[in-house]
C-alpha cells in the first residue's frame, strides 16, 4: 500500500518513552499506520512506518520525496520525517508550513522535552520562539548545525568596544538584519521578505532565509573571530543563504518560487539602486557557487 493510498486512517495515541536528549521511542502498534489529526494546529497528518522504533534524528524531507505526506489531492506538504539509527524514515508529520511545525515541535515531548540540550538553545537565550525559529533552519539545512554548535562552542566573546566579555545571541528588531560585530549578537526582523525593495525576484525571500544569513556572520565573528567587517565575509554568508534557499525550494510547497542569491547588491546611480545581478535558476546554481560582491558608486 502506497503512501497516498494510506492517507486519511487514523490511528490511536501513541506510546512515548523519553530518551536523553534529541530523540525518543515512538512505539507503534502495527506497521503504516496514518493519522489526521491536530487540523486546528496545522497539523495535516502523520504516518508510522515501521514498529517498535526509535527516532534518533529529525529532518524535512523534500516534496518529491516517496516518504512525503500528501494532502486529499496528493499534493505533496511540508513534511517532517523521524529516522532511526539506520537512517530509515519512521515516521512522517505533515504540515501547512513551518509556523505550524514551530507550534506542533513546541508541544511534543520527542521534541521540546530535551530543549535545553538541543542545540540552539543558548545562542536563542531561552527564547523559545527564536529556539524553534533556529531548530527549523536545522532540520531545514543540516549545515546549519554545525554552525549553531560552532557558535555555541564560545559562550562568551569580547567586546573590545565597552571591553566586557559579552554573550552571544538573537534581538529581535523591527528594522534591517545585521550582526552587531563587537556584541556578537545578531539583529533580526521576523518580517523581512526583501532587502531592496524586491525589485528583482531574488530579492524575495522567508524571514528565515534573513537569519540564516547572519548567523553565518556571527559564526565568523565568533569561531573565526572576525573582530572587523569588510565586504568579503559577505561571501561565505550568501553561500550559506543559498544553502536554505534551496531548502526552501525543495521542501516548503509556498516557496517555489524562490531564487539563489546571485550577489550582494549592485551599485547607486542617482540615489537608485541598479541591480547587476541578474536571477538565475537553480538549475544553474551549486553549493560550490561564489556570490558576487557589491560594487557600491555613486554617480
Amino acid at each position: 500500500m502506497t503512501p497516498q493510498q494510506r492517507n486519511g486512517r487514523v490511528s490511536g495515541p501513541r506510546q512515548a518513552r523519553r530518551r536523553p536528549r534529541l530523540g525518543c521511542a515512538r512505539l507503534h502498534f502495527g506497521v503504516g499506520l496514518r493519522c489526521l489529526v491536530g487540523l486546528a494546529q496545522g497539523l495535516i497528518s502523520c504516518a508510522a512506518w515501521a514498529s517498535n522504533s526509535v527516532v534518533v534524528s529529525y529532518r524535512f524531507l523534500d516534496l518529491d520525496d516517496p516518504g512525503a505526506v500528501r494532502d486529499v489531492n496528493g499534493v505533496a506538504v511540508l513534511t517532517f520525517g523521524g529516522f532511526d539509527a539506520n537512517d530509515v524514515l519512521v515516521d512522517a508529520w505533515g504540515f501547512e508550513s513551518i509556523d505550524a511545525w514551530r507550534a506542533y515541535a513546541a508541544s511534543d515531548p520527542c521534541l521540546a522535552d530535551s530543549k535545553t540540550e538541543q542545540v540552539g538553545w543558548r545562542l536563542a537565550g531561552g527564547d523559545e520562539d527564536i529556539f524553534w525559529q533556529l531548530r527549523a533552519i536545522v532540520y531545514l539545512c543540516s549545515e546549519y548545525e554545525n554552525i549553531l554548535t560552532a557558535i555555541e562552542s564560545r559562550p562568551l566573546v569580547y567586546d573590545g568596544n565597552t571591553r566586557t566579555w559579552v554573550a552571544p545571541g538573537i534581538e529581535r528588531t523591527g528594522g534591517g538584519n545585521y550582526l552587531d560585530q563587537y556584541r556578537a549578537i545578531v539583529h533580526w526582523n521576523p518580517f523581512t521578505s526583501s532587502v531592496y525593495g524586491a525589485g528583482v525576484q531574488w530579492d524575495r525571500f522567508p524571514p528565515l532565509v534573513a537569519l540564516a544569513h547572519e548567523l553565518v556572520h556571527a559564526y565568523q565573528r565568533i569561531a573565526e573571530d572576525r573582530r572587523t567587517y569588510s565586504s568579503p565575509l559577505q561571501v561565505a554568508a550568501m553561500q550559506g543563504e543559498n544553502l536554505i534557499r534551496s531548502a526552501f525550494y525543495r521542501k516548503v510547497p509556498a516557496y517555489a518560487d524562490i531564487k539563489p542569491r546571485p550577489g550582494n547588491l549592485g551599485f547607486y546611480l542617482n540615489g537608485t539602486v541598479q541591480f547587476l545581478f541578474d536571477t538565475f535558476e537553480w538549475l544553474d546554481w551549486s553549493p560550490a557557487y561564489a556570490p558576487l560582491l557589491d560594487v557600491f558608486e555613486q554617480e
